[in-house]
């Protein structure tokens, strides 16, 4: 497997040789870090551009390295916004998945079978994504007054690499993990694409829009970074780190 040194680390990586592609592309999945490159590039040429991304690849390190997801087991604390979700399983005839927040619950039906883990995972999984879509729709519809706009569409998706995002056709897309996240951070992150549909891009004019709606978003996008690998790893990472603005006095 080729490798890459990253600040002094050597960062193995999946190579896939496309003869389509034109351009070396990369993405960070389950299994680590994944190139595609054009069949004909010279391995030092892919390797030069993995290098000149370093930037961008250290700020998602916990996801250069394949994790294998922690077993979710019955009775299991999940974490949902600002609480927690028990999780139930039982055997059925046929797979299913409930997911009621209000009652502090999500319960999966396991169908007979070896992958019984796996089938628990993508259960779970197909739950927070459909509380997910709703929860999304009323964070739009209360926020986007606010910012002085509406998407056209919202989908929930599951990016590697970033929370959220927008199109000029005023489309929105959020991750579902963002479920587990604090409903701050949450919040913020939905703010934060809506004002993209005003200003599509990074600009004064869009920050502040945004502190305008959100004045601690320096905090909440800072929760983010700092803990966005355990929030990929999730849901059964273990307890989740402590929410934006939580006073944490760590002097002697």
């Amino acid at each position: 497997m080729p490798e890459v040194v990253l600040a002094g680390r050597a960062v193995p990586y999946t190579l896939v040789r496309n003869p389509r592609s034109r351009h070396v592309r990369m993405s960070l999945t389950p299994e680590g870090l994944r190139v595609s490159a054009p069949t004909r590039l010279p391995q030092a040429e892919v390797d030069r551009a993995v290098a000149s991304k370093e930037r961008w690849l250290l700020r998602h390190s916990d996801m250069l390295v394949p994790h294998a997801p922690a077993p979710l087991r019955d009775g299991m604390a999940l974490p949902f916004l600002d609480g927690e979700v028990e999780l139930g399983v039982r055997a059925a005839a046929r797979a299913s998945v409930r997911f009621r927040p209000e009652e502090g619950r999500i319960a999966v039906a396991v169908a007979p079978g070896p992958d019984a883990a796996a089938q628990v995972r993508e259960l779970v999984e197909r739950g927070y994504r459909s509380v997910a879509r709703d929860w999304f729709a009323w964070a739009c519809g209360h926020f986007g007054p606010q910012v002085g706009a509406h998407p056209v569409s919202i989908s929930v998706r599951d990016p590697r690499t970033r929370w959220g995002s927008c199109s000029a056709r005023g489309t929105v897309s959020l991750s579902w993990r963002l479920m587990m996240a604090p409903a701050r951070v949450a919040e913020y992150v939905v703010v934060h694409e809506l004002a993209h549909l005003v200003h599509l891009d990074h600009s004064r004019d869009f920050w502040d829009l945004v502190a305008r709606v959100r004045p601690d978003h320096r905090e909440e996008s800072a929760w983010l970074r700092e803990h966005g690998g355990w929030l990929w790893r999730s849901p059964g990472a273990g307890a989740r780190p402590s929410a934006p603005g939580d006073a944490v006095d760590d002097r002697p």
